[in-house]
Formats: structure tokens, sequence, C-alpha cells
């Protein structure tokens, strides 16, 4: 995950997302609305709520619990809490973008002409930037990635297609994903680096499968 670090990795990614914003947001979304996949393809609904954060948060805590007290495994243990950081922290942090960004979603351009970052709101119709359920299901996929390395094609398409979700049912735009997407990559990045220089929760990710996908050695200099 250091690559996602890398100033011209973070140059490129900041200029994506802002051309994606001035160029190709507002025409995408207006596509996509006049296809109405959302009603013709109802199934699409179900599928975008792998997204919602309220399960990840309540399995991952009941398996603390579980490894914890019932079926002790310091080691599933050690999974869960570093599964539950995983998508607590982008998740957090993307709450908090969210209101003090105040971007209007999709449905207020297409409904009512506004787009674009309107400053400190607490509604959610302004906070579409950046994507919440794209943060969730990456931070979940992502993390799944760093203990299971032979996992990870399959975690991260699922990951990729619920964030492809988001766009074409119109509940974010593009850049909205964009930028949740890569915000997980740095976070769980920095998540990687505090709990290797602290030396927590090490039965979760100090083993070979993890060591392999991003490197101790990388994370630890």
């Amino acid at each position: 995950m250091s690559f996602f670090i890398k100033p011209w990795v973070m140059v490129l990614a900041v200029s994506l997302i802002a051309f994606c914003f001035f160029f190709i947001d507002k025409p995408l979304a207006e596509f996509f609305f006049d296809i109405d996949l959302r009603h013709n393809y109802q199934f699409l609904e179900l599928f975008t709520k792998l997204g919602a954060g309220f399960f990840y948060f309540s399995a991952f805590i009941l398996g603390i619990f579980i490894f914890r007290y019932i079926r002790v495994n310091t080691d599933w243990e050690a999974k869960c809490w570093f599964l539950l950081l995983c998508v607590l922290v982008p998740s957090s942090i993307c709450g908090f973008l969210k209101v003090v960004l105040g971007r209007a979603r999709p449905s207020m351009l297409l409904e009512g002409q506004y787009f674009g970052f309107y400053g400190f709101q607490t509604h959610s119709p302004f906070w579409s930037f950046p994507s919440g359920h794209t943060t969730t299901i990456m931070s979940v996929a992502a993390g799944l990635s760093l203990l299971y390395p032979r996992s990870s094609s399959y975690v991260l398409t699922v990951g990729f297609l619920v964030a492809v979700s988001r766009i074409i049912l119109n509940h974010h735009y593009l850049s909205d994903v964009l930028a949740a997407t890569y915000l997980v990559f740095i976070e769980l990045a920095a998540l990687l680096w505090v709990l290797r220089k602290q030396k927590w929760l090490e039965s979760a990710w100090q083993n070979p499968q993890c060591s392999m996908y991003g490197g101790s050695r990388t994370m630890s200099q």
C-alpha cells in the first residue's frame, strides 16, 4: 500500500478527481438518470447495500466478543480488531469530510440544479463527497486483502462493483467514488504504519500473507 502514498501517485489521483468533477460528473449523472437503472434493475439497489456499514461494524464487534470471551482465539480476535479499524478509521474521516465539504448529491443536480460544494452541511442531500458506501466496502475489501492476499482479486472485484453501482444508480458522482477509493488506500497505509510502529495487533498483520501485500519492512521504515 506504500504505492498509494507516493507523491506522483497523489498528484495523479487528485488531478483525475478534479478532471472528473469539472468535465465528467455532470454528463455522466445525466446519462444514468435517463436510463434509470434504479427502477429498471431493482436488484442493483440490493447489491449496492453491500456498502452499508452497519453490518460490518456489527460483525466485527461480535467477532471480537466471541473470540475474546466465548471461543478464545487471540489471532482471530486481533484480525477482527484489525478489520474493525480498517472500516472505522476511513468511515470516520469520510463522515467528517461529508459534513465539512457539503457536496450536493446527483439528485440535487437533476431536481434542483445544485452542483458542487456548499461548505458545512448537516443534511444528507449534501453529503455526496466522498462516497460512504464506497468507503465502507473498499475498506473491508482492502482489509481482507491485507490479511488474505490470495483472495484479494475476488474481494476487491466485489468492492469495485459496489463502488460502480453507486455511480450508475445516481447515488454518487464518479469523482465521489474515486476520491473515496483513493482515500481508503492512503488511510489504510497510514493505519498499517501506526500499527507496525506501535506493534499493535501483531498477530493480525505480522504474518507471511500480510507481509506479501505491502511488506512489513517497507511500512516500518
